[in-house]
């Protein structure tokens, strides 16, 4: 026990802090979500008396979904792995000093865990187009690698599957000339890590010609 810890009059405030190693895009200003099997690291501070305390020789204990999954003396942080939701759902984490002096010290996080998903960005604006070319870029988020090479690519376009550009994250439409006013275009791309069978997410758009 530090010796501090026994000086310590005001009721401890513990914060729980995570971070969860799955993709998103380097402009995603949000907090990159689990899915599920994502590492997360979590760590544990304790506020008393307006200041950190010291809970380096304090025993504690971590549980997610109220199983124990670590503990020691002096483990303020954790690495543990999303339980698998395949339909997404939330991870309960919380740690716990027993023999923190005075109080019993415990802390509970609720971690949304979601599933892999995509949006395709396009070179227009609105659901009507006037251009005869266009192009799409489908954005991957959440998913357990570290890098877009890692994943793969597909594409169709009113259901057939076609080929994109050199960088498969890409693709070119090219409108016919005897296209008719009204036609619609429909784009769909899916991204998947060929890694994970389960890990995939689709995204489709919908857009109407007119001359």
């Amino acid at each position: 026990m530090p010796a501090e810890g026994l000086a310590q009059t005001s009721e401890p405030v513990p914060i729980i802090t995570w971070k969860a190693r799955s993709y998103a895009p380097a402009e995603f200003s949000g907090k990159p979500l689990p899915i599920s099997n994502t590492p997360i690291l979590a760590s544990l501070e304790v506020f008393a008396n307006g200041k950190k305390a010291n809970i380096s020789g304090y025993r504690i204990y971590w549980y997610l979904n109220n199983r124990l999954v670590d503990r020691g003396v002096g483990l303020q942080s954790v690495s543990i792995r999303a339980p698998q939701l395949l339909n997404g759902g939330i991870a309960s984490l919380r740690a716990k000093i027993d023999d923190y002096p005075g109080f019993s010290v415990s802390k509970n996080v609720d971690i949304p865990v979601v599933t892999p998903s995509a949006v395709i960005k396009r070179s227009v604006s609105g659901n009507t187009f006037f251009s005869k070319k266009l192009e799409f870029e489908v954005v991957p988020y959440f998913f357990n690698v570290n890098d877009i090479p890692s994943l793969s690519f597909s594409w169709k376009v009113n259901n057939e599957v076609v080929s994109a550009a050199e960088n498969p994250q890409n693709l070119v439409v090219n409108i016919n000339d005897d296209a008719a006013s009204g036609s619609a275009l429909n784009v769909e791309a899916l991204v998947s890590n060929p890694a994970e069978f389960f890990e995939s997410a689709k995204a489709k758009m919908s857009l109407t010609f007119s001359k």
